[in-house]
């Protein structure tokens, strides 16, 4: 159910987008991004009892650039609000490192599995790296396909693209990560008894 509460924002958006009957659909769409974030924050808090911090930043950042393209009747800010959201989340992950001492890749990891992974802190490092530097280059593509491509191009550009550029990424860091996972014990079965 997490899962589809991570995605659900960029669905609605998207959704809202494809199927409106509005000679401008992206501002339907903003709306509905606007709302579906919210009902994505009192939806985690409802099924964890508590609000994820990186939902919270991705209400604001999207209430803030959703509410200047509505006001400006601009589409450039939400461009610019997937953007400013990876690059956020990039220089989060660089700070966790270099300045707290933490890798925040390995808090979510183990947090999402309810386990440590026994994986060497410096593989643990170049994955936090590779995560946040991954970011920084999903920002630029993102500003390059607002600006180089037509609007409904670019909105299927974050369902799919950015969205397959993360699977993309998750899977590489998984499957990195994998030899490391702790595994159960198999027991013997009650016949060899």
């Amino acid at each position: 159910m997490k899962f589809f509460l991570d995605f659900f924002p960029i669905v609605v958006f998207v959704g809202v987008y494809s199927f409106s009957k509005d000679e401008q659909p992206m501002y339907p769409a903003v709306i509905a991004l606007m709302v579906a974030t919210l009902i994505q924050n009192i939806g985690t808090r409802l099924l964890t009892g508590k609000f994820e911090k990186l939902h919270l930043w991705t209400l604001v950042i999207t209430v803030i650039f959703g509410s200047m393209t509505l006001i400006f009747r601009q589409p450039a800010f939400i461009f610019w609000k997937a953007s400013v959201l990876v690059w956020v989340t990039a220089l989060v992950f660089l700070y966790r490192q270099h300045i707290l001492g933490k890798i925040l890749l390995q808090e979510m990891f183990e947090k999402g599995i309810d386990q440590g992974i026994n994986a060497p802190e410096k593989l643990w490092r170049s994955l936090n790296h590779l995560w946040a530097f991954s970011y920084f280059l999903f920002g630029f593509l993102n500003i390059y396909v607002a600006y180089e491509f037509n609007e409904a191009f670019w909105v299927k550009f974050k369902l799919i693209g950015l969205m397959g550029l993360n699977f993309a990424l998750l899977f590489y860091i998984i499957f990195k990560l994998y030899p490391y996972f702790p595994m159960d014990e198999e027991t013997p079965s009650d016949s060899e008894n």
